[in-house]
C-alpha cells in the first residue's frame, strides 16, 4: 500500500515579489485555513492575482489569475507535479490517475482513455437515465429529502453500473462514511504541526487506514466478481482486468486496478453528486431559469424519456449546469509543485514551490464574469463562451492533467437533471447554504427539500 510522508519538513524560499497575508508568529496562517479555507483564498484574491499565505513555515502561493493559471495548469505544465498535499490521500488513491506522476501516469491515462471515448460513452446515458428513475421511484409528494444525499446515492450507483457492472447502491452508506473519513484525515495531515509518518498511529492516520478499510472493502469485492467473469461486459473495469503491455504481454494487478477502480469509483461520483445538488440549489433561487429549463425539455422531448443524443439540443440544460459548476465548482481548487525553477507572470518561482490555483475565485473574477455572484445560464450558452477565453472557465482543470472523465460527468449532469425535472418537483427549504471545502466543495449539512413526482 502507498503511504504518505510529510513534504512540510522542509520549505522553499519566499519569492519577495509576491504580496502575502499577515499571519500569526510559527502558525502563519494555519488557523484561517482549518477554520475556512475558501475565505482565506478569497482575501487572497483581494491582494492581488497571485497572493502568498503560510501554513506553519511553508509559503503557499494563491493564484487567482486566469492567464497566470494557464501558465500553470497548460504552457508549462511539464514544471509542475501534483502538489505535495495530494500525497496524504496516497493510502487511499495509491498510484492511479489522480495520483501517479511522469511515465506512469502517462501509461495510466492510455490505459484508461478508451473507456471515456464517445462510442463508450454513448453506451453509458441509457445506463445514467435508468439509475436516475431509480432514484426517482423512491420520492413521493411531500418527501423531506436531503438532495446532496440523493444525489450521492445516485451517482454512485451509476458509477458502479457504468464502471463496474455491479449493483453499489446497497454500499452508498460504506462508501460515503469512507470518502469523508478521509477527506477529513488530509486536511487535518496537512495542518498538523507534527510532520510524522503514516505508520505512526495517529488519530488522523488511523482515521485514514478506516477510510482505507471500508472502501477496499467495497472495491476489492468488485475486482474479485469481475475476474471471476473473465469478459468484456462493456465496463470500465473489464478494460483494466483484459489490459495487456503491449511490450511483455503482463496484465495489471490486484493492486495496480485496485487503485485506478478506487480512484475512478470515488473521482467519478463525487463531483459529479455535487455539481447536481448546487444546480438544485441555484434553480431553487431561481424560478425563472428553472421555467426555461422545463420549457426547453417540453418542446424538444415532448414527454419521451431524454437519451445522449438529444443532448446537443438542449442548451439551456447544459448552460444551467456549466452556471452552477462556475459558481460552485466541486474542484474548487487545484495545487501544484514546482519541480524546478520557473518563472510565472513576473515571479520566479524556487523549486518545490506550492501554487494553488484558486478556480473559485477565477469563476467569480468581475472582470470575467460581470456579476459573478448572479447565477445567470445565459452567460454560458454556446455564443458566450465562445466568446470567452476557454481558461477563465476551469471545472475540469485544463493542460495535460485536465479531468479524463469531464465529458463523461457533463453528460451524466445533463441527462440525470432532464430526468429529474421532466418528471419531479425539488423544492430547497433553504436559500442560503454554506459551503464545506473539503477535498470537494458539498454544501455543508446538505440541501433539505421537499419532493414530489409530477
Amino acid at each position: 500500500m502507498a503511504t504518505a510522508t510529510s513534504p512540510f519538513l522542509s520549505a522553499p524560499q519566499i519569492v519577495p515579489s509576491v504580496p502575502a497575508l499577515p499571519g500569526l508568529p510559527l502558525l502563519g496562517n494555519m488557523l484561517q485555513f482549518r477554520r475556512d479555507r475558501l475565505a482565506l483564498h478569497d482575501q487572497a484574491a483581494e491582494v492581488g492575482p497571485v497572493t502568498r499565505f503560510q501554513i506553519l513555515h511553508v509559503p503557499i502561493y494563491s493564484i487567482t489569475c486566469a492567464d497566470m493559471a494557464r501558465e500553470v495548469l497548460v504552457d508549462q505544465a511539464a514544471v509542475f507535479k501534483k502538489s505535495a498535499g495530494l500525497m496524504f490521500l496516497a493510502p487511499l488513491l495509491g498510484e492511479g490517475l489522480l495520483t501517479s506522476e511522469g511515465e506512469v501516469h502517462k501509461k495510466h491515462r492510455k490505459l484508461l482513455a478508451p473507456a471515456f471515448a464517445p462510442k463508450r460513452l454513448a453506451a453509458y446515458g441509457d445506463v445514467m437515465v435508468e439509475e436516475t428513475k431509480k432514484q426517482l421511484a423512491t420520492w413521493h409528494k411531500g418527501k423531506q429529502v436531503d438532495i446532496a444525499q440523493e444525489m450521492m446515492e445516485m451517482t454512485l450507483a451509476i458509477a458502479g453500473k457504468t464502471m463496474f457492472d455491479a449493483d453499489v447502491r446497497g454500499d452508498a452508506s460504506t462508501v460515503g462514511k469512507g470518502l469523508e473519513l478521509a477527506m477529513h484525515s488530509m486536511l487535518a495531515s496537512i495542518t498538523s504541526p507534527l510532520p510524522l509518518g503514516y505508520k505512526w498511529p495517529l488519530p488522523r492516520h488511523l482515521q485514514m487506514r478506516r477510510a482505507v478499510k471500508l472502501l477496499d472493502s467495497v472495491v476489492y469485492r468488485l475486482i474479485a466478481d469481475g475476474r471471476a467473469g473473465g469478459v468484456d461486459k462493456g465496463d470500465v473495469l473489464s478494460m483494466l482486468l483484459l489490459a495487456r503491455d503491449a511490450d511483455d504481454g503482463t496484465g495489471l494487478t490486484d493492486q495496480q486496478v485496485r487503485d485506478e477502480a478506487m480512484t475512478l469509483l470515488l473521482a467519478g461520483h463525487e463531483t459529479t453528486a455535487n455539481t447536481l445538488t448546487w444546480t438544485w440549489y441555484e434553480l431553487g433561487r431561481n424560478r425563472a431559469a428553472l421555467a426555461r429549463l422545463e420549457e426547453e425539455l417540453e418542446r424538444v422531448l415532448a414527454g419521451r424519456t431524454v437519451t445522449a443524443e438529444d443532448l446537443p439540443n438542449l442548451p439551456w440544460t447544459a448552460a444551467v449546469i456549466d452556471e452552477a459548476m462556475r459558481m460552485h465548482p466541486p474542484a474548487y481548487q487545484t495545487g501544484r509543485e514546482a519541480a524546478a525553477d520557473v518563472t510565472i507572470g513576473d515571479h520566479r518561482f524556487p523549486e518545490r514551490s506550492i501554487v494553488i490555483i484558486n478556480i473559485r475565485g477565477i469563476h467569480r473574477r468581475a472582470d470575467y464574469f460581470p456579476a459573478p455572484l448572479a447565477f445567470r445560464p445565459e452567460r454560458m450558452l454556446p455564443d458566450q463562451k465562445k466568446a470567452r477565453p476557454r481558461h477563465h472557465y476551469l471545472p475540469f482543470g485544463a493542460g495535460p492533467r485536465v479531468c479524463i472523465g469531464s465529458h463523461f460527468a457533463l453528460m451524466e449532469a445533463q441527462l440525470c437533471l432532464a430526468t429529474m425535472v421532466q418528471a419531479a418537483r425539488v423544492r430547497p427549504t433553504v436559500t442560503h447554504v454554506v459551503p464545506e471545502p473539503l477535498v470537494t466543495l458539498r454544501p455543508r449539512g446538505g440541501l433539505p427539500a421537499i419532493v414530489e413526482l409530477k
